[in-house]
């Protein structure tokens, strides 16, 4: 029989194996638990917080902005957590932790943001440019930082770092904005990390020893709903953000100085063209390279007060304006701001009616702007000569773009902030050309009654002293407006005019409302802002009720009802509209509307009846790789033609998707389609091919580092009156913050050139080309 028993020889290193394991294990734990980024799990059951007052600490020194949060430094930080799931709970326990880290220096502001997932390959995430994290995890910090609960900063980043940041006007979001800061981050076995720096001198605060900030903390999880987890729990049925905020007290003896910003830049280009362009058969003809420089400079007063200037700045776009569809739209179309001088401090000037519309300033030689805010008061000024003024001339039934040559723009702004979340202000713009002025006035408010309800609107005059010069008026010389009282023609008439605006709103957890009434003189013009149309008194109405059930299936359920009518100034109908709707958010980040328009309509004197029109939207961002949009109207609809409006058979169609196969690679695609046919009921005899218009526009985008990428846009575009167009624009660009960039690029324009689109295949000869380079650096004296 075998022996059972110890042997000595082998037990003794075994034993003396296992403890040395054991105690290197419990060193690693007590090496990870001495890091910044351990807590201990709060194994209490779930609540709210309740007390939103903290201090935090001075840094000894700064730490290194790489993401990891594994510096000592962090130690002296103060920590807050326990967040509560806002969206699609209801101040619940989230299925995730999330803790913020936060301290400061001499210089900066600094956050560390802990983002716990089990599932860190469920994160998602994307290496692209500044401002383009909508649809990835995130998480940062909104600051309010005069506590007036007016405006705020937002400053958040994503998984690996990538920056997004912008303003807030009351609960209205401006992604305009940009600011200098740093940011990194990292994607690790607890979820993902992310270091802040946020330099004092890129804030407005008040000038005083000791600051008191109001601060939200909020990350976005998107998962099987877009989770919102924020650190002081929201009610639904308070309508003012801030205040349900938190505040931030600790931060002594900071002041961002009499700083100085110098922003120069340098640019060349070489223009191509036909020499002929309405002959696409003539030669196409190269002009010289030409140079140009210019320089921007912004000096911070106080904290709270900045003096902007500039001589000679470059306006040009980095991006194109993506395509609209204008066939049936005899107005003018609104396009987004894109130019830093005039995005610093722009919420200043917004208000209900567009009186300021910062694009209308086409190309200045110089311009010039003071904003700022002391206690309760915010003021602002701008003005600009302008050399090649355009101005938006409004009528009853359609509106003129004019280039009326230079022109110098005057735009004043002031607010007085009272109560929570109110306040009241004036507005003056003035706009003087070579023999004609636009002056424009007025008073314009909002105010927060009863945390669910609030009242805004505003009130403006207007006198205008047309130029004395026909020419610029060609387009529609020959009518006349205000019931005959005055011509179309710019023959040097002056008239006085006024604009009233007004909307009352509930927002609350079930029931919501907005009432709103507009009257526009058929005189009224702001040549400095965006007015479409006038003649026009308006009021309606749209009530909602809000269900969110939180559910396997349903985030928010809400059906709805839209009315409202309109006229024309001396009384005679205009427009009336009748619209239910539904609006469905399921899980998996999918959601759709859908409507139905009863409505009649007259334009150019003609009352059209009979608008039945089918109206749905949906959208899906259920996996990282893809986003999708898809819209359409179907049904009868006025044709607003120029000569005799119609009742015709619409078709109108968009199909968005955005590809991400990669962290880097992005590629969005966008196609619109809108058709009017003949009914057989209609009177008029219109061809069926007379009425549409398309446009495909795509855009391929690859991030090789956070600062350097790669563009390509691709857009034909074709209406009935015309054999087809297309774009094609790369770019190279090299970005180390907002403003300090470098790029290279061209933009090349291609016409079809067939006699006969009947026959044939396509035949398309370049008409123009633009070749472009750009350096501009920030410097921060």
């Amino acid at each position: 029989m075998p022996r059972f028993g110890l042997n000595y020889r082998l037990i003794v290193p075994a034993i003396l194996l296992f403890v040395l394991t054991v105690a290197d294990q419990s060193i690693a734990q007590v090496k990870q638990d001495a890091t910044p980024l351990a807590t201990t799990p709060d194994t209490t059951a779930f609540s709210p917080n309740t007390s939103l007052d903290f201090s935090i600490r001075k840094f000894p020194a700064a730490p290194t902005i790489d993401g990891k949060i594994n510096e000592s430094v962090w130690y002296s930080a103060t920590r807050v957590g326990n967040f509560s799931e806002i969206s699609p709970g209801d101040n619940t326990q989230p299925p995730v932790r999330t803790e913020v880290l936060v301290a400061y220096d001499d210089k900066n502001l600094y956050i560390g943001v802990i983002c716990y997932d089990p599932e860190p390959n469920k994160i998602r995430a994307s290496i692209t440019d500044r401002d383009n994290i909508g649809n990835d995890d995130f998480a940062g910090i909104l600051i309010d930082t005069f506590q007036d609960q007016q405006t705020s900063y937002e400053f958040f980043v994503n998984p690996y770092g990538i920056q997004f940041d912008q303003r807030r006007l009351k609960n209205r979001e401006d992604s305009s904005f940009d600011a200098v800061w740093k940011s990194a981050g990292e994607i690790n076995s607890i979820g993902w990390t992310a270091e802040i720096e946020i330099p004092f001198r890129s804030l407005r605060f008040p000038n005083r020893a000791a600051q008191q900030w109001g601060v939200h903390f909020l990350r976005i999880r998107p998962r099987s709903s877009r989770e919102q987890h924020s650190w002081a729990p929201l009610s639904r049925d308070e309508s003012c953000l801030f205040c349900q905020a938190g505040t931030m007290s600790g931060i002594e003896g900071i002041n961002t100085g009499r700083n100085l910003e110098l922003l120069p830049y340098i640019i060349g280009s070489q223009f191509g063209a036909l020499e002929d362009g309405d002959n696409p058969q003539s030669a196409f003809s190269n002009e010289p390279a030409e140079f140009d420089v210019g320089i921007s400079a912004k000096y911070g007063l106080t904290p709270n007060l900045t003096l902007d200037a500039t001589i000679n700045p470059d306006f040009s776009q980095v991006e194109s304006d993506a395509a609209q569809i204008s066939l049936n739209t005899p107005f003018a179309l609104f396009l987004d701001e894109r130019r830093p001088f005039f995005l610093e401090g722009s919420d200043i000037f917004r208000s209900e009616i567009n009186a300021v519309y910062t694009r209308s300033i086409n190309d200045p030689n110089g311009a010039g702007k003071l904003t700022g805010k002391a206690g309760k008061n915010t003021a602002g000024y701008i003005i600009a000569q302008d050399a090649a003024a355009s101005i938006i001339v409004p009528f009853e039934d359609n509106s003129n773009l004019v280039l009326a040559g230079e022109s110098w723009s005057n735009i004043a702004r002031y607010k007085r902030d009272f109560w929570s979340d109110s306040f009241v202000g004036l507005m003056a713009t003035d706009r003087r050309y070579k023999d004609g002025a636009n002056t424009a006035a007025g008073l314009d408010w909002d105010v927060t009654m009863l945390e669910k309800y609030s009242f805004s609107g505003q009130v403006l005059g207007s006198y205008t002293q047309e130029p004395d010069d026909s020419t610029l008026s060609e387009d529609f010389n020959g009518g006349t407006f205000d019931y005959g009282k005055y011509t179309t023609d710019f023959d040097g008439e002056s008239f006085e005019g006024h604009a009233i605006e007004a909307n009352f709103r509930r927002n609350s957890r079930h029931w919501n409302f907005h009432m709103f009434y507009e009257d526009f003189s058929p005189t009224f013009r702001a040549d400095n802002g965006f007015i479409g149309r006038n003649n026009s008194r308006a009021g309606g109405m749209w009530n909602g009720i809000t269900f969110q059930p939180d559910n396997r299936v349903f985030d928010a359920l809400e059906p709805g009802l839209n009315i409202g009518r309109k006229y024309t100034y001396d009384g005679e109908f205009k427009d009336a509209w009748l619209q239910p709707q539904f609006f469905v958010r399921f899980k998996k980040q999918t959601w759709f509307w859908t409507g139905y328009l009863w409505s009649e309509e007259r334009f150019k004197d003609v009352l059209i009846t009979g608008i039945r029109r089918f109206l749905f939207e949906t959208g899906s961002d259920f996996t990282r790789y893809l986003s999708l949009y898809f819209s359409t109207h179907l049904g009868r609809s006025v044709f607003r033609s120029p000569d005799v409006p119609f009742l015709a058979a619409e078709r109108t169609f968009q199909i968005t998707a955005v590809l991400k196969p990669t962290s880097r690679l992005r590629i969005d695609n966008d196609y619109r389609y809108q058709r009017f046919d003949q009914l057989d009921d209609s009177p008029n005899v219109i061809p069926h091919d007379d009425h549409k218009e398309y446009n495909f526009r795509s855009k391929l985008t690859y991030q090789f580092t956070h600062r350097l990428f790669v563009r390509i846009i691709g857009q034909y575009s074709k209406t009935s009156s015309d054999n087809g167009y297309v774009e094609f624009d790369p770019l190279i660009s090299y970005k180390i913050n907002p403003f300090t960039v470098f790029f290279v690029g061209s933009t090349h324009d291609f016409e079809d050139i067939r006699l006969d689109t009947s026959t044939g295949n396509p035949n398309y000869r370049q008409s123009t080309r633009t070749f472009f380079i750009k350096f501009q650096y920030l410097f921060r004296v």
